[in-house]
């Protein structure tokens, strides 16, 4: 329980929260684990569960009926997912999968809104959640409709660097794992083209890849492509 708790009080949306309170909303949860790749729900399905994430990441994506994948987001520890659906009532908008092995506490629905009923700023802090994710999903639609692939690559590589990097001797070590493909779904283009700029950026000594991370080693330069707005 106490380590429920400590989740819990690191989470955005239940800050404010009393231990006392906090300790309410454990005794509501259940521990999943998720190994990698596997998925914690799909995109279609019914939404009657929120997730609260302890530990790992996951990304969150829709496919086309041609295969086509675009990530929309990744998470990771203390952000929450499916609260979307959960709200609304609809099945969920989209599919998500772990990256990485993954624990995650589970509130059912029923309780969950119980939750935001008595907790109105709770529900405002959701309200504001949300909005950032809207905010980001326009970011990637003006980026993929205006940025050819230089840019955008670089300015998911600095978001990232920004989210989960860690500072080495030899630069900043993206601590997320993801594969060309994947990286090409985040930016909205193919594995070949990602394949591509990487490796004219480690030519030129922007970046280098170590056992499948990224490490960047001139931050100024990638923000200086990320500056260009030409296609």
């Amino acid at each position: 329980m106490k380590h429920k708790i400590e989740i819990l009080s690191a989470v955005g949306l239940f800050q404010g929260l009393s231990e006392q309170e906090l300790a309410s909303v454990a005794t509501l949860t259940t521990t999943r684990e998720l190994a990698s790749r596997n998925e914690l729900f799909h995109k279609g399905d019914q939404g009657s569960q929120v997730y609260v994430v302890c530990s790992g990441r996951l990304k969150i994506l829709t496919t086309s009926r041609v295969g086509t994948c675009v990530v929309f987001n990744t998470v990771g520890p203390g952000e929450v997912i499916g609260e979307l659906a959960l709200i609304s009532g609809t099945p969920r908008s989209a599919t998500v999968i772990a990256v990485e092995p993954c624990v995650l506490l589970v509130i059912e629905r029923r309780d969950f809104l119980a939750f935001l009923r008595s907790r109105p700023e709770a529900a405002i802090r959701l309200l504001v959640i949300l909005a950032d994710r809207l905010r980001g999903v326009n970011e990637m639609v003006e980026d993929t409709l205006f940025l050819n692939v230089s840019p955008r690559l670089a300015k998911k590589l600095m978001s990232y660097a920004e989210r989960y990097g860690e500072r080495t001797s030899s630069g900043i070590r993206i601590d997320l794992k993801l594969s060309q493909e994947e990286w090409g779904d985040l930016v909205g283009t193919t594995r070949e083209s990602i394949n591509k700029q990487l490796r004219n950026w480690a030519s030129e000594g922007m970046l280098s890849l170590d056992r499948g991370y990224v490490v960047i080693h001139q931050i100024e330069g990638l923000e200086r492509i990320a500056n260009q707005v030409v296609l």
